[in-house]
């Protein structure tokens, strides 16, 4: 049934007693160029319903199921929902990309076991779903489901937060004694570092001197200065690229960003609004990444601490009770971040690991005797087992028991804490298919911290382990998506355009967090000059002509449209996620240019370089920019970061912080926009106003209005401010009248407030 199916409208007759008419979906006939509701045609292997946490959500407080069914986007016209024999409507509550999402609710006990399936409905077509579908209403296999509760209730502090993610390496450098000394490929490939400590000890001398260059003759490791011309490669750069790692240059470069970087900005973070820091892999590894794991038991001491034994001592093998100088270290931020009421987040990777993983280098040692030999998915292309070809990614096997066991000993540790609370939450960054160490590993965390969090990247594969013992929330890129749709386009934004389409689909079972942005996406600002590219495809730089300068130089009005974005996510998401320098308006394409350096008012940056060979199909763009030089092929523009947008996350950060319930609770209703058009003979018509997109946020006594213009044009709306007195959150403008004519600039915005409160 789930497979693709071309559809054949055949008239057929279903019981000759009645000769009731039945279309029967066939092999032989076209599928239909427009997807559209009451067109007799439904796309079968869209339609999607499991039996678990995603689609069934049980409240105990009401006695209330809700279910989730899923269509392809705008095909179905009606669902029932047949429950005991039992036929109940359904409703549409909007659209996420190429879907369509039907919810009802039912009152039923804790407890009860319940048949089910759906029935749907497009005009004379008439489908039926359940755990064997058909045509035929007699023939239906129901779904089979006891009533009960799947998934978990969120820990107060989990949802209205603003998150802040941070990747680490290109934050802050907080610290001079903990430079790298060499990149991912390791200590093999380069000559002996110069230089020492401040306590005297030979930086050669942090690991076994017997390491360095064993496979190659590269000058000694150098970590890139912070406010150096990104596009400008070392020569070290160049001659690993061209003579070891063609993915070398920018991929292998590190800027020493730290932990005591992040210690130094938590007053920064506090300003913004954030209220939870999530973090880029901080355990042991040769990379910036970090994703790429030696031991999860340890802090990398090039994000901490390095000491005169640090590196050796890891690399002999410490259990995961011994607390490292980097360890405790560690344990101090994240004491200093709850003294600052905000919450600390791990990313972590349970998908590969770094080829010095301990048990990996044991069987490369012992081949089929080690007693690791299972830990591993080894492919047969691997040539890694039988050559000293670097290999950076090691599969795990997460079905292996000793390998789950040593998982979640190491990474308990960080939940557990030294002397004090550790961590609130993993924000895991792959997917999970083995449900067994999730619920395994789920159980010890919260053994140890019943507030513990766990959150999975949006996927399929994770979504089916969402639940009381799986993931708790979903990092999605949902608002994203159509983020970048709605300011890249001429979208029209209308009533029945529903609210959860805004906010993620939020009325769907699944908690979610909101990216627009991320260390595995190009920038939000970078996208809004890359028109026309679907979302997180085709950005890498230098590929399929993306232009990858500031954005302000190539479109002076993207500034303005990026505030649009920026409006949106901290409004209509419940839990936005900020990227680093997001609030500073950086720049650049996907993986590397989205890890730039962060923009520091202390430090100085030299001038972002290019060559116009990479701009050849934009020419006339570049050169209505830059008075370009042909011959030396090199255009020049300086690094600046965006001070009103920065306000502007702050005034809306500060602003959540202290409406937290509404942020949280509030349900979120886009407004229909109407203006009064009277006619040559006198009659009135209204028109939609669909470039100014307008929703309301309200929960209890508390309510507020987002007026958003994307049209370059200034628009006079009238809002009915039935309640009384409303007062504008960024201007401290006051809004009086019953109905009030708001005058709202080109690429405008708008965040109205009721006045129960000013703050």
């Amino acid at each position: 049934m789930k497979k693709t199916i071309s559809i054949l409208v055949a008239l057929l007759l279903f019981g000759c007693s009645n000769n009731e008419k039945l279309l029967i979906i066939n092999d032989t006939t076209p599928i239909p160029l427009k997807t559209q509701k009451g067109d007799n045609y439904i796309f079968l292997e869209e339609l999607d319903h499991k039996v678990n946490a995603e689609y069934l959500k049980f409240s105990k407080e009401n006695d209330k199921l809700k279910v989730i069914f899923k269509t392809k986007r705008d095909d179905v016209e009606k669902i029932n929902l047949v429950v005991d024999g039992l036929k109940i409507p359904m409703k549409s509550i909007g659209g996420q990309g190429r879907l369509e999402y039907f919810s009802v609710e039912i009152s039923v006990e804790e407890g009860k076991e319940i048949k089910y399936y759906f029935e749907l409905l497009d005009h004379e077509y008439r489908y039926y779903y359940g755990k064997e579908s058909s045509n035929y209403e007699s023939t239906i296999i129901p779904f089979e489901y006891t009533v009960k509760e799947e998934s978990r209730m969120l820990p107060e502090w989990v949802q209205g937060e603003v998150w802040y993610s941070i990747y680490i390496d290109s934050f802050r450098d907080g610290s001079k004694e903990n430079t790298p000394i060499y990149s991912e490929y390791g200590p093999e490939y380069y000559f002996r570092p110069n230089g020492s400590l401040s306590d005297g000890t030979l930086k050669s001398e942090l690991i076994d001197p017997t390491r360095w260059r064993k496979k190659g003759d590269l000058q000694s490791f150098e970590m890139t200065g912070w406010g150096s011309d990104w596009n400008k490669l070392s020569y070290t750069e160049i001659d690993i690229k061209n003579r070891y790692f063609p993915s070398a240059g920018k991929n292998s470069r590190r800027y020493g960003g730290d932990l005591q970087g992040i210690e130094e900005k938590l007053d920064y973070l506090k300003e913004l609004g954030v209220g939870v820091i999530n973090l880029s892999p901080v355990f042991y590894s040769n990379s910036g990444s970090k994703l790429n794991t030696i031991d999860y038991a340890h802090i990398s001491p090039d994000f901490a601490i390095t000491s005169k034994n640090s590196y050796r001592k890891l690399n002999k093998g410490l259990n995961s009770e011994v607390w490292t100088e980097s360890d405790i270290l560690f344990q101090k931020i994240v004491d200093k971040t709850h003294e600052k009421d905000m919450k600390i987040i791990l990313d972590i990777n349970f998908s590969y690991v770094s080829a010095e993983f301990f048990a990996y280098k044991d069987f490369l040692k012992n081949g089929i005797t080690s007693k690791y030999k299972n830990w591993f998915i080894i492919k047969k292309s691997d040539s890694n087992i039988k050559t000293n070809n670097f290999v950076s990614k090691i599969d795990l096997n997460l079905s292996d028991k000793n390998l789950q066991d040593y998982l979640i000993k190491s990474t308990v540790k960080w939940a557990k804490g030294n002397n004090n609370i550790g961590i609130d939450g993993y924000f895991i960054k792959n997917d999970i298919e083995n449900k067994e160490f999730l619920e395994r590993w789920k159980s010890a965390l919260l053994e140890v911290n019943s507030d513990f969090i766990i959150v999975g990247e949006d996927s399929k594969v994770n979504r089916d382990l969402y639940g009381i013992n799986g993931f708790d929330m979903m990092g999605t890129y949902g608002l994203g998506s159509w983020l970048n749709k709605y300011l890249n386009s001429s979208e029209v934004i209308t009533r029945d355009k529903k609210a959860s389409e805004i906010m993620n689909s939020k009325d769907l079972n699944i908690p979610t967090i909101s990216f627009i942005e991320s260390y595995d996406t190009d920038r939000f600002y970078s996208r809004l000059i890359n028109p026309n590219r679907e979302f997180d495809r085709l950005n890498k730089y230098g590929k399929d002509d993306y232009i990858n300068i500031r954005p302000n130089l190539v479109d002076p009005l993207s500034i303005k449209k990026l505030k649009l974005g920026v409006v949106i996510l901290l409004t209509a998401s419940k839990n936005p996620m900020i990227y680093y320098g997001s609030e500073k308006g950086m720049w650049g394409a996907d993986v590397s240019e989205n890890r730039k350096p962060m923009i520091w008012e202390d430090i100085i940056y030299e001038n972002e370089s290019d060559t116009l060979e990479k701009y050849i199909k934009n020419k006339k763009i570049i050169e209505k920019i830059f008075k370009t030089d042909e011959i030396k092929d090199e255009i020049s523009y300086s690094v600046e970061s965006e001070k009103s947008l920065e306000d502007l996350y702050k005034k809306v950060g500060v602003f959540r912080n202290n409406h937290k319930d509404l942020m949280k609770y509030g349900n979120l209703e886009v407004l229909n926009l109407e203006k009064k058009i009277y006619e040559d003979n006198g009659s009135i018509s209204h028109l939609t106003e669909n470039d100014v997109l307008a929703y309301k946020r309200e929960y209890e006594n508390e309510k507020i209005i987002v007026i958003i213009n994307k049209s370059n044009l200034k628009k006079s709306i009238n809002l009915p401010l039935e309640d009384g007195e409303y007062y504008n959150v960024l201007t401290e403008e006051v809004y009086k009248n019953s109905k009030t004519k708001v005058d709202i600039e080109g690429f405008g915005y708008i965040i109205l407030k009721l006045s129960s409160q000013k703050s």
